[in-house]
């Protein structure tokens, strides 16, 4: 068999690093001492190979399925009516709004909903609206300030598509690549269009959590709703089939739920078979606002109601995966402790999960436009469940003491 002559160089500089005979007599040595474990040894290698199966089955069938998702056939675009939900946002306005507007080639509206300003909001959304018929401006009145449910509804009410996409004020330099790729999307057998919401480098230390959080709850998501698991944590970005949203009844009892919008009535919605994903930067968005410590809490606290409101299938998975990441780590360091003779075997796992996971984030990253957040994403995943669980456990106890203060 011809074998070409990089090939014959590799197979010869490997022989003279690791000769055949040392590597028989390494393997030899690792096998004689996993036959020689007993009792409690075993049965803890047992479980730690076990633990080791299960996240690794969970990050190719979960996270590396994600890989997997391809760019829809391209379709006839459908109209959409893009929601822009502010406060107090003229200056965003006049420097976002425009390239919007000035987008020719797509079949879509934009519908401004202020609430209650006490800027010149509604004086630069005239003046725009004077020189576009695209877009249509509404407001909340005094009564309903300070609810975005209340504005979304406005909105959805008065959108003149089939299809409605929150958009946020903070999403500069909209162009035409982003727009048709989502409208051409909107298949005739879709109710729900999920594509990225990122957020620029800025806001030092907690925007860079942000970022990391941010992206490993849109993998998370979408790994989900490709295993018939599906919900979504973000509404930005995400087109929603108007019709669905009255079918429901709207945002209905929970107009109130703090923490979540949109997010709540698309989980109720959204099915696998009628979602469909966009991965990739031409139809992901890249918010531009200083991100804050108070902000990652929220992203936080948003991502835990978000989950609390999902069916029990759903709960029971969520939970499997925290818990085997919480018990992964401290096993990982007994087993290491307790059964060093085989460490080499050890070794040989945690290496093969590593580079798998390096290997997938890294591909996921860049197909997302997503830098400076590889090394860190993968330090973050390690470490800051256990910080979740506490944080989880302590808001959930708030919550309940809320409860008890409005019952009494």
């Amino acid at each position: 068999m011809f074998v070409p002559r990089k090939f014959r160089f590799l197979a010869r500089y490997l022989n003279l690093c690791f000769p055949t005979k040392m590597v028989q007599q390494y393997i030899d040595t690792l096998i004689n001492n996993l036959l020689g474990l007993q009792g409690y040894q075993l049965i803890l290698a047992i479980v730690f190979s076990g633990f080791f199966l299960v996240r690794l089955l969970y990050l190719f069938l979960f996270t590396g399925k994600v890989l997997f998702v391809r760019k829809p056939a391209a379709q006839k675009p459908v109209s959409v009516s893009l929601i822009y939900t502010v406060r107090n946002e003229e200056e965003r306005l006049r420097r976002n709004l425009p390239p919007v507007l000035s987008i020719n080639g797509v079949d879509f509206e934009v519908i401004v909903v202020d609430d209650v300003s006490q800027d010149n909001t509604l004086q630069v959304l005239g003046m725009m609206r004077e020189r576009s018929d695209r877009l249509k401006v509404t407001m909340l009145h005094q009564e309903t300030r300070y609810s975005i449910k209340m504005a979304q509804n406005i909105a959805i009410k008065a959108s003149g598509c089939e299809w409605v996409l929150q958009v946020p004020i903070t999403y500069e330099n909209a162009t035409y690549e982003w727009i048709s790729g989502i409208t051409s999307a909107l298949g005739e057998n879709k109710n729900v269009v999920i594509a990225y919401t990122g957020v620029l480098p800025e806001g030092g230390m907690a925007g860079f959590f942000y970022r990391i959080e941010n992206f490993l709850l849109f993998t998370r998501s979408v790994g989900y709703i490709l295993n018939g698991l599906p919900f979504v944590y973000a509404e930005e970005n995400v087109a929603l089939l108007k019709k669905k949203y009255f079918e429901v009844g709207g945002h209905g009892l929970k107009i109130n739920e703090p923490y979540a919008n949109l997010e709540l009535l698309i989980n109720h919605i959204i099915r696998k078979e009628n979602t469909q994903v966009l991965f990739q930067a031409s139809t992901a968005i890249k918010k531009t606002e200083p991100i804050r410590w108070h902000d990652y809490a929220d992203l936080l606290k948003k991502s835990i109601r978000i989950e609390k409101h999902l069916t029990s299938s759903k709960k029971l998975m969520l939970a499997f995966d925290e818990a085997t990441k919480l018990v992964y780590f401290p096993l990982l360091v007994v087993v290491s402790v307790l059964l060093f003779s085989i460490w080499p075997f050890i070794a040989l796992l945690v290496l093969i999960q590593l580079i798998s996971r390096m290997v997938i984030i890294k591909m996921l990253q860049n197909r997302l436009s997503e830098r400076k957040i590889f090394i860190s994403s993968l330090l973050y995943d390690l470490f800051v469940p256990y910080f979740r669980f506490f944080y989880r456990w302590v808001f959930n106890q708030k919550g309940q003491k809320q409860k008890w203060k409005i019952k009494v």
